[in-house]
C-alpha cells in the first residue's frame, strides 16, 4: 500500500502522523495524555468565558434596574478569575520547566514494512482493500436499494 494511504488511515484512526519518508511513518506517541488536557484547557476556556459573559449581562441587568452592588468589587472578581485562568499554562510551563505542551509528547518511528503487514493481514481477515480509506474529500454514496 502507498504511503498517502498509510497515512490517510492513521489520521482517520485518531494518530496524529507528524510526516513520513521512505523507510518510515513518524507518529506522536498515541498514549501521550498531553494533547487531552491540552484540548480540555481550549474548552474549559470558552466554556469559562462564556459564563463570563452571562454573569456580566446578568450584572448589567442588575445595574440597570438600580441594583446596588459595588462596581470595584464586581471587577476585582472578575480580574481575579481571569488572570488566574491565563496563568494556568504559564505556570505549568514554569514547573516543567519547558513549555509542556511542546515538547512533552515523544516521536514514534514506525517503519513502512511493518504497517503494510499489518495491512495485508488485515485485508486477508476481512477481504475488503478500501476498508476506512474514507478521504473527507471525497464525495461518498450510499446504495439504498435493497
Amino acid at each position: 500500500m502507498n504511503t498517502e494511504t498509510i497515512i490517510r488511515l492513521l489520521r482517520n484512526s485518531g494518530i496524529n502522523v507528524i510526516g513520513a519518508d521512505a523507510s518510515s511513518v513518524y507518529i506522536e506517541d498515541p498514549s501521550c495524555i498531553l494533547r487531552a488536557f491540552e484540548t480540555f484547557i481550549e474548552y474549559a476556556w470558552i466554556i469559562i468565558t462564556a459564563i463570563t459573559g452571562v454573569l456580566l449581562f446578568g450584572w448589567a441587568v442588575s445595574m440597570i434596574r438600580g441594583a446596588k452592588n459595588d462596581i470595584f468589587t464586581n471587577l476585582r472578581n472578575l480580574i481575579i478569575m481571569f488572570a488566574t485562568l491565563s496563568c494556568v499554562i504559564p505556570i505549568v510551563n514554569l514547573i516543567w520547566g519547558d513549555d509542556l505542551f511542546e515538547v512533552g509528547c515523544a516521536t514514534v518511528a514506525v517503519p513502512l514494512s511493518d504497517l503494510n503487514t499489518l495491512l495485508d493481514a488485515r485485508n486477508k481477515k476481512l477481504n475488503n482493500t478500501d476498508l476506512n480509506t474514507y478521504n473527507s474529500a471525497e464525495k461518498v454514496s450510499i446504495n439504498t436499494s435493497y
